[in-house]
């Protein structure tokens, strides 16, 4: 390609493996979430409920020993929505709590039994499954008997945190949403392209107008550490004047040894100057000792 042919900017790789690494780890992190909300908590959840609905009918069958006749046949809640209410307002739990600590009291077991039918109820509410459907046990007995079988050498499941789904749902959507900005900021920094026309020393910007360094009445550097400058554009440009046209030059290669290009052509002192304060500073010539001979 002829040296004075015009040249287009790249998107610079160092920021492209940034940003790619970055959308993916946050979608990764997305993922994570909607997997734990969606598959690993409620997994715990259900088993925690079934684990929850085992005590609770061994509570309901001990409360059968008692006169006031808390019958296992009637373990099935029909409006678990109200029952919950009902079990976990303070008068009544208080009340369940109390006699549930007295096991000299005649209402201990049917005590006993209501809260571990609290603690069932509340397991299913976490999962979103507190509805007739799963609250209604056909055959109580059996259904003790299976439950036995299998939770009786297992260990208590861990019980969900009424956060926990909820957070991970959170996370997810937080972390979808950042992943989708990321995304679209790199597709819309990939469209925008600079022109560099090395005959004119003409920087054609992404809206189409062009600089060249006569144009310029200033090339401002505060942020240069971050790869930032600012063009200041005199009064008398056509598109642009009285402007300052910001760019990243980390984001597009090329640019930035094109901007010096234009500032070493316009303002020569400037960037010599730059340089000087950049240079180490010279060591100042010891004196020699005098010959004492």
């Amino acid at each position: 390609m002829s040296e004075t042919a015009p040249t287009k900017s790249a998107l610079n790789r160092p920021w492209v493996l940034k940003m790619l690494i970055f959308i993916v780890v946050v979608l990764g992190f997305g993922t994570w979430g909607y997997y734990d909300a969606a598959i690993v908590y409620p997994a715990r959840g259900e088993k925690y409920a079934d684990w929850a609905q085992w005590q609770y009918l061994q509570a309901s069958a001990l409360a059968d020993q008692e006169e006031f006749g808390w019958m296992l046949n009637n373990a099935s809640v029909t409006d678990p929505d109200a029952e919950l209410a009902h079990l976990r307002s303070e008068e009544e739990s208080a009340r369940n709590l109390e006699a549930a600590q007295n096991p000299e009291s005649r209402s201990y077991r049917r005590a006993a039994a209501k809260i571990a039918r609290a603690n069932w109820l509340e397991g299913l509410r976490l999962i979103g499954k507190l509805d007739a459907e799963h609250t209604t046990i056909e055959n109580p007995r059996q259904r003790l008997e299976n439950l036995q079988t299998k939770w009786a050498s297992s260990t208590q499941p861990k019980p969900l945190h009424g956060l926990d789904i909820p957070m991970q749902w959170g996370i997810m959507t937080i972390c979808y949403l950042v992943g989708a900005y990321l995304i679209v900021l790199f597709l819309r920094v990939a469209v925008k392209k600079y022109t560099w026309d090395p005959a004119e020393q003409r920087l054609t910007l992404p809206g189409g107008a062009s600089l060249v360094p006569s144009d310029l009445a200033e090339i401002d550097k505060r942020k240069w550490d971050k790869f930032i400058v600012f063009l200041k554009v005199r009064e008398g440009h056509e598109q642009l004047g009285g402007q300052e046209v910001r760019i990243d030059t980390y984001r597009h290669a090329h640019v930035e040894g094109w901007i010096l290009a234009m500032e070493q052509t316009q303002f020569p002192s400037q960037e010599e100057a730059e340089a000087d304060a950049d240079a180490p500073a010279e060591k100042p010539a010891e004196n020699p000792e005098p010959d004492e001979s």
